[in-house]
Formats: C-alpha cells, structure tokens, sequence
C-alpha cells in the first residue's frame, strides 16, 4: 500500500500538465501511476500483485494500448477510475489474458471505448474462447494473427454487424460451419499460413460482399466446387504457395467480379479447359513458380477476357503454348514466360495483344522467332528475350516494334543481326546484347566509318554490348546517337582506340573499354579537335580503359602526354580516360611499367628500319640497337661494345630532328666523317674507350652539342681543330678528353689555353693528365709546360746571354728589373712615354671593374675606391653597390661590366673564393682577357686564403702563371696604379683636362 501510494505522489504532478497538454485529465484518486510519455500521450502503470502489472499508453480519440507483465488481475485495471474523454478509436492488447465479458464491458465503460473500430490481440495468454467481442458494436477491424487459436467458438463475430477485416494469418484456426454466417459485412478475410488441408463447399457462406480472400501457405491440395460459391463480390483471391495439384472445372463459376487470382507456387501438372470463363472481369493472372512440370496449357485458357492486363506463367515448366492462348484478350499490358523451357513461340501467339506494354521470355530454349511475331504489338514498350539460344535477329523479327524503349537480348548466341532488323526501332532507349558472339558486322559503311545494325535507333540512350566479338567502335555511336550516355564494350576484342573513336555527337557518354585487346591508344588528334569549341563545349566523355594490352612504344606519346597533363586545357577537359592501374604488356623492355609513372620526356621505344639496305645501322642485320625518342624526335643509335672496327657509314636520318650516336667500347681507330649522310643531325657523338690517335677535321660540325673522347690513345690536337672547336662554343656544351695519353710540353700550349678557356666545358678536367708527367694539365704553370732539357738550347742560350751582358749590361739590367722601373718611373711621372699603353680601349666607359665578395664591401669603398678615384690620375671604377642596375639579372650585369671596363680588379679574399657570383665574374673576366690575349685582370690579394690547391682550376692556373698585388706590400700602390690603364699623356694636354675638369 506504502508502494502505492509513493507512485502516485511521484506521478501527481506532472499529469497535471500532461493532462492538460493531451486534453484529458487523470482521474483524480486513481490507485494507477500517470505520466507523460512523449507524443501527447500518457501512460498509465497499474500494479497487480507484486510482480503483475497493466501497462496502458493513451491518445485521445486515437490508440490505446495496454500492454500485460505478469499474469495481472482485470480488477486491478483502473480500480475504481474512468478515463474521461479518452474514446480510443483502436485498441491493441499485448500479453494479456482474454478478458470475459464483464471484464470487456468495464474496459469499454473504463476507457469510453464504445466506438472502438480497430482491436487487435497480440500474444494471447490463452486460447480466445473467453474473448468476447459484442461490446464492441463499431468494430470495423479485429486482428487475431499469430496467436495459437486453433478452434473457435462458432458466434466469435457474430456481435460484429460492421466487421470489415478480418486477419486470422498464423492462429492454425479451424473454422466450424457456420462460422460466417452473420458476416456479410466482411470485405477483407486473410486465412494464410494456417496449415489447413482441405476447405468444405460452403465453409465461406455468408461472406456475400467480401473482395479479398488470402488463402496462400496452407496445405490445400483441392479446390473443391462449391467453395467459393457464395463469394459472389469476390475480387482478389490468393491460394499460391499450396499443394493444389487440381482444380475442378467449375471451381471458380460464382466468382463473377473476380478480378485477380493467383495460383502461383502449387503442384499443377494440367488445368481444366475454360477454367476462367465464369470471370470476365479478371484483370490479373499469376501462375508462377509451380511446383510441378505444367507443360502446356490449355487451349484458349484466357481468350476472350478483355479486361485482363496481366499474366505471369514465370517458372511453370512450360514446354509450349497453344497458339490461341491468349486471342481476343485485347487489353493484356504485361505478359511474363520467363523460366520456363519454351523452345518456340506460335507465330500468331500475340495477334490480338494490341495494348501489350511488357513481354518478357527469358531463360527458356528460344532457338528462334517467327518473322512478323511483333507486328500488331506496336505499343509494347519493353521486351526481354535474355538467356535463351536465339541466333540471328532477321529483317522482320522486331518488325512493328515502334514504340519499343527497352530491349534485352543478353545471354543469347547472336551472331547476325540483319542490317535492317531495327528500322522499327526509333524509340528504342536501352539495348542489352551482352554475352553473346556478335561482331555488328554490316558491311555498310559512310564517311564516317562503318556502320552498326543500330544505325535506326536515334533515341539510343545506353547500349550494353560487353562479352562479344566486337573489333570497332561504328560510326553511327558516335555521329547519330545523339542521346546516348552509356556505351558498355567491355570484353570484347578491339586492338585500336583513335581520337575519332571519341567524338560523340552526345553532349555525354561513358564509354566501357576495359578487358580488350587494345594496344595503341591514338590522341594526336585530341587537341585538334577540342580546340573547336562549336563541337566540343559541353560535350564530356568517360572512358574506361584498364585491364587492356597497352603496346609501349612510340604510339603511346600521344597517350602520354594527355596522362602527363601536356596537353591543353580544352583537350584535359574534353575527355576523362581513367587508367586504374595500367600497365604495360609489351615489349619486354616496358612489361610492368604503370603507364601514371611514365614521362613523355624518357619515353623511347626500340625501332627497326622497315627496308634492310647494307650499311643502315637499323638494318635487322645490324648490331647497333636503334631507339626512337618522340619527345624530342631524336634517333638514339646504341652502338657501345658491338666489337665495331668503323662508325655506320650512312644514317637515315630523314623522320628525326636529332640523332645520338653511341660508338663507346669499340675498335675504332678513325673517326667517323660528320659529311656524310645523316651525321649532319649529329647532337651528341660517344667515342670513349676506342682506339682513336687523331681528331681529323672531318669530326667537327656545328650541330655537335655533346662529344666525348676520352679514354682513346690521343696525344695531341691540331691547333686548327681547336679553334674550331673553340668557334662552335655555342653548341657544344660538353667535351671529355680524360683517359688519354697526353704529351705535355711546350707544343701542347694550344691544347692548354683551350682546355683553361673551355673548363666548364669539361666536367672530368681534373683527369686530363699528362702521360709524361702523371699531373693534371689544369693544374701545372705555363713555365712548367715549357721547360726543355736539351743541351744545345741551353748553350745556345747561354752564349746570347753572355754576349747580352757584355755588350748592354745596362740593357740586359733595365730588361731584368723593367717592371720595377717602369712602376717607379710611372709613380713619378717620369718617362710616361716608356709606359704608355695602346689606346684600343678608349671607347670602354670605365678604368676598371672591382670583383669582390659583398663581405668586403668595407675594405673596397674605404681603401681601394677612395685611393683610386682621387688624386692627380683619377680612375673611373664600376662597383656593383653603386653601378649596377636594381632588378636587372645578375649573370647579365656581370657580362656588361666586364666588358666596358679596361681592367677587372678581382679582390681574392677568403670570403671571395665562397661567393659563386665572384667565380663567375673571374671567369667571364678571364675568358675575355684570354680571347684577346692581352693582360686584363688584376688579382688583389687581401688577407690568408689558405692552400691554393682547394681554389677553382681556373683561379688556380692563374695565381701560377700571373703575378698579382698583395695588399699591404709598400709598393701596393705604385704596382697597383702601374697594372692599371695608362697611357702617354703631355703636360700640356694634362693641364688642360685637369682645368676642363676643374
């Protein structure tokens, strides 16, 4: 009672508000809990002993359901209490016992349910013979499924006069006689899965006016006659999923307004003739699924019912159908023979099927079909003939078939389709044709290219053809089919795919190309035709491509580039090519290789000259391996260590803009003749590692970028050749003559200027030595290269030089210290006509150029300017803080101060040797002082610079042969002002500049 009374304190207050929400109240001293529960409802707990309780959720004028825990006492319901204004329209019982009739009575008076319309029991606690039903005078719908009821009292709905529905699926129910009697309301009775054997004549007396009987997964093995025969408003009976093996011929006479009966799922071997004739009416006819072989209906078993639109005789065992089987039923919309084992169709079969929207015969032994047998079907909008045996669609075999949107020929063994087979077919939307052995050869063809039998149908929207011996993609797909959006051709056997391949007049297709043959994929049209705007803009092609035998030569460049994204934006977005993980198939030199990680720029192929002449170095006789590189139409002619005693003798060079010519690790002794046929395309030249002791002048040509000579037996080169390599700087960028016995003295000072002008030329400099020597001849002086240990020169010498010093010892003095002279002199300005240089630079605009490291700006302003711009001989200097122009190149300023200045003072400091733009202006200075052989730079040596053997090779050579100014020397100045330009000046015209300056 404490418990009790703790519930209803605890649910007092909010079903105030509760109450007031849904727009009824609590009773007021209701021994029940009341709450709200979401919905506008309110649920109600009513204990029943210590571990029963009723558990009711309520909406006002809607649903109440009461849901039973335990075994709970009626009594313990609302004890007491009314729900005022609840009047529940449907109420469902969960897990509750049947309650009697004075129970039922006070529920009804309980809840106000006196015009309940839908009750359903769920869970029946026991069987229903205490449930009574006439309390309930309103009730419309009463549902007792899945409750184990099994035998009724005989007067359960007879209190019913409004019962409608009536849903006894899964009680195992045994209906007494009689049981209908009063039920003439009834509109809907289900009777399924109920395991009843057999059904009495007249068991359904009574139901005058019910429409729907559902009598499906029982064990019916008959239909008896007279068991249906009071039925006579009947529109839908259902009794698939039985045992029936027969029917008597009159079991359906008094169905008059039946209009769908299906009989699918039973054990039919043969059917009564005119079993429908008593149903005009009928609408619908399922007999699908049967058990046993029907083989064949009868004849005219649904003529002449002209309000039927469907039939189904899906997986019946048909083996034939009579001709007449369906005549005169003018209205039929959908008919379905699918799995059966038809092996043929009557010619006439669909002569009156004038309304036919959907036919369907598919999975059946169809070898053939009657020319003609659509004629008069002209509205059929879909048609299936998939998995059959058909061979060949002739001229007339969808002959009247305009207005056919959907046709499935899938899984069939076409081979032939009459080139006119589909005239009819202007509407025509899906086509299925795969798993079969078409080509879609016709033999017709236009400027296009040739042309499919599908040529006629203009509304071809997607079009499966995977799994056939298709070669070619036909023109009409791309030039008429202006709808199309879905191309399957997936397993089939097309070895070629071309740019023209892919202009659809469709704005946009998806194209399914995967598990070909294809090996080529042809683009260099692509931008091409992208580029014409009117055609392609919005216009977007899907293609599909993976799993295909891409052949990796030459003839993917094309391909290559559109998957490197080289080509223009228009043609990228023209199309989407989608590669998956592609690889290469052939030859053996590409086998694996994802065609994503291919660069156009290192795509080569091998090649073979198609006509084998003697001498051609593709020739199939030759050893030389020929290479074809698109990107830059350069031929790659790989002869290294083919055991070669002389180069090719002529080279077609006649397709390509470039050839490379490897003849490395041979015998040769001569060069070969640059003159000849072919070898005027000659970018790079390979000899390394032959037998050549002499550069003829025949190897040189001004197309020669790259040539390498090293590890050959050369000891010296001709001047001539030198100059002339020297000439073509511009082009040849690369030089070797490492490896080569070289026999240094004073002969060898040609070669030796070239290599000092031509270092970064070279890139082994290092390893060019001298073989008498072992040293590199980057790294030894001029006076090194020049010393000679023969006795008569030196006697010779010897005596000019004694008679030098006795006849002009002041000569010979003057001669030994002029340098010292001439500075001293100069500083004094005394003589200056002994000192005077030519004036070949008057036109230059500065004295001197400084190269220095920006870290030794400080010295350079303070010390070197400052002196060198003031006083009696001021120099104009050009200095890259004051001088140069903010923003211009770098290199570019460097080549313009070089070369409109007389002199280019290099400040040689530890910072100096650090900076790559004081490198390059030495260079660019030297190189200039070397091509005019004339004293241009002036090294300033400022501070330690630590071992010259890490300095430059150039900066290196230099330091050895020339003098240079090291500051802090007391003669730093006179030497310094002595190595810059000067020229005889006389006083008179000094005066003069100098007042003109003033």
């Amino acid at each position: 009672m404490m418990r009790l009374l703790v519930l209803i304190l605890a649910f007092a207050v909010p079903s105030l508000g509760v109450a007031a929400a849904v727009g009824f109240d609590c009773p007021e001293n209701l021994q029940c809990g009341c709450s709200p529960s979401g919905n506008g409802e309110l649920e109600l707990v009513c204990p029943s002993g210590l571990l029963s309780s009723f558990h009711l959720n309520v909406r006002s004028n809607d649903l109440a359901r009461l849901r039973c825990k335990g075994n709970p006492r009626w009594l313990d319901l609302l004890p007491g209490a009314r729900l005022a204004g609840t009047r529940p329209r449907s109420l469902i019982l969960v897990s509750c016992p049947p309650p009697g009739r004075v129970q039922t009575e006070r529920l009804v008076e309980q809840l106000e349910a006196r015009d309940l319309e839908y009750l359903a029991y769920e869970a029946l606690q026991s069987g229903p013979s205490a449930i009574s039903l006439s309390a309930f005078p309103e009730l419309r719908y009463l549902v007792l499924s899945n409750n184990r009821i099994g035998s009724v009292v005989p007067d359960l709905i007879k209190g019913l006069p409004k019962l409608m529905q009536l849903e006894l699926r899964n009680t195992n129910i045994r209906i007494p006689p009689n049981f209908f009697e009063k039920a003439s309301s009834l509109r809907t009775l289900e009777l399924s899965s109920n395991n009843l054997k057999d059904l009495k004549p007249g068991i359904f007396d009574g139901l005058t006016n019910i429409r729907l009987l559902n009598l499906w997964k029982n064990d019916l093995t008959e239909l008896q006659s007279g068991v249906f025969r009071d039925l006579t408003s009947l529109v839908s009976l259902d009794v698939h999923q039985n045992k029936i093996s027969h029917l008597t011929i009159d079991v359906l006479k008094d169905l008059s307004n039946l209009e769908v009966i299906n009989f699918s799922s039973n054990n039919f071997s043969a059917l009564p003739d005119n079993l429908f004739q008593n149903n005009p009416k009928l609408k619908i006819v399922k007999l699908m699924y049967n058990k046993a072989n029907l083989t064949v209906l009868p004849r005219k078993f649904l003529k002449n019912l002209v309000n039927l639109k469907f039939v189904s005789f899906v997986r019946s065992g048909l083996q034939r159908l009579p001709e007449d089987l369906i005549w005169g039923s003018i209205n039929i919309a959908d008919f379905n023979l699918n799995k059966n084992y038809l092996t043929a169709l009557p010619a006439k079969l669909l002569q009156d099927a004038i309304e036919l929207s959907t036919f369907a015969a598919s999975f059946n032994d169809l070898k053939k079909l009657p020319d003609g047998f659509f004629s008069n079907t002209r509205k059929l909008r879909k048609l299936d003939l998939s998995k059959n045996h058909l061979t060949a669609i002739n001229e007339r075999t969808l002959e009247g078939l305009v207005s056919l949107q959907e046709l499935d020929m899938e899984d069939n063994d076409l081979t032939f389709i009459h080139f006119n087979a589909f005239n009819s077919l202007e509407e025509l939307k899906v086509a299925r044709f795969a798993n079969n052995k078409l080509t879609l050869r016709t033999g017709i063809y236009d400027i296009f290219g040739h042309i499919s039998p599908f040529q006629p149908c203009t509304s071809l929207e997607e079009l499966y053809l995977s799994y056939n011996n298709i070669t070619e993609i036909y023109s009409d797909w791309t030039t008429s089919s202006a709808r199309l959006r879905e191309l399957d051709l997936s397993y089939n056997l097309l070895d070629y795919l071309q740019t023209d391949d892919l202009q659809f007049v469709s704005k946009s297709v998806s194209l399914d190309l995967r598990y070909n043959s294809i090996s080529q994929v042809n683009l260099e049209r692509l931008e091409r035709v992208s580029a014409n705007k009117s055609f392609v803009e919005s216009r977007y092609v899907h293609v599909r491509l993976e799993e295909n035998p891409i052949h990796c030569d030459c003839d993917l460049y094309s391909l290559l580039r559109y998957v490197n994204k080289e080509m223009s934006t228009a043609a990228l977005n023209y199309m989407r090519l989608e590669l998956g993980g592609l690889s290469c198939s052939s030859p053996d030199y590409m086998s694996g290789r994802k065609l994503t990680e291919l660069r156009t720029k290192k795509l080569k192929c091998l090649i073979q000259s198609s006509y084998s002449r003697p001498g051609d170095p593709c020739g199939s006789d030759s050893p030389c391996d020929c290479w074809l590189r698109p990107a830059d139409r350069a031929l790659i002619l790989d002869c290294a260590a083919k055991n070669l005693t002389r180069p090719p003798p002529w080279i077609d060079a006649r397709t390509v803009e470039r050839i490379e010519l490897d003849l490395a690790m041979n015998r040769l002794e001569a060069m070969p003749d640059m003159n000849v046929k072919g070898y005027q395309k000659v970018r790079t030249l390979n000899l390394s590692r032959n037998n050549i002791d002499r550069v003829h002048e025949k190897l040189i040509s001004p197309n020669l970028e790259i040539l390498n000579l090293d590890g050959n037996n050369l000891t010296y080169i001709d001047l001539k050749i030198l100059r002339k390599f020297s000439s073509n700087s511009s082009l040849t960028s690369k030089l070797t003559l490492h490896g080569n016995p070289w026999y240094c003295d004073c002969s060898t000072y040609d070669l030796f200027t070239f290599i000092q002008s031509n270092s970064i030329r070279m890139p082994e400099l290092l390893r060019i030595t001298c073989s008498n020597t072992n040293v590199s001849l980057s790294s030894i002086s001029l006076s090194e290269l020049c010393t000679s240990n023969n006795d008569t020169v030196i006697l010779v010498c010897s005596l000019v030089c004694l008679l030098g010093l006795l006849v002009g010892g002041g000569v010979a003095l003057y001669f030994r210290y002029q340098r010292q002279i001439k500075v001293w002199l100069f500083s004094k300005s005394l003589c200056l006509c002994l000192v005077s240089e030519e004036e070949i630079d008057r036109d230059k605009r500065y004295d001197a150029f400084i190269s220095y490291s920006h870290k030794d700006e400080e010295f350079v302003v303070k010390e070197l300017v400052g002196r060198l711009e003031e006083g009696p001989r001021p120099y104009r200097l050009c200095i890259h803080v004051r001088d140069w122009l903010a923003g211009e190149w770098i290199p570019t300023q460097i080549a313009r101060s070089v070369e409109e200045s007389k002199r280019t003072i290099v400040v040689l400091s530890a910072n100096f040797i650090e900076s790559v733009w004081g490198r390059l202006e030495f260079q660019v200075a030297h190189k200039q002082a070397l091509s005019e052989r004339r004293a241009r730079v002036i090294v300033v040596l400022y501070g330690d610079i630590g071992p010259t053997e890490k300095l430059d090779p150039e900066l290196r050579a230099y330091l050895q042969m020339n003098t240079y100014v090291k500051w802090g020397d007391p003669w730093f100045w006179q030497k310094l002002r002595y190595a810059m330009p000067h020229s005889y000046v006389s006083p008179i015209t000094h005066s003069y500049n100098k007042t003109e300056e003033i």
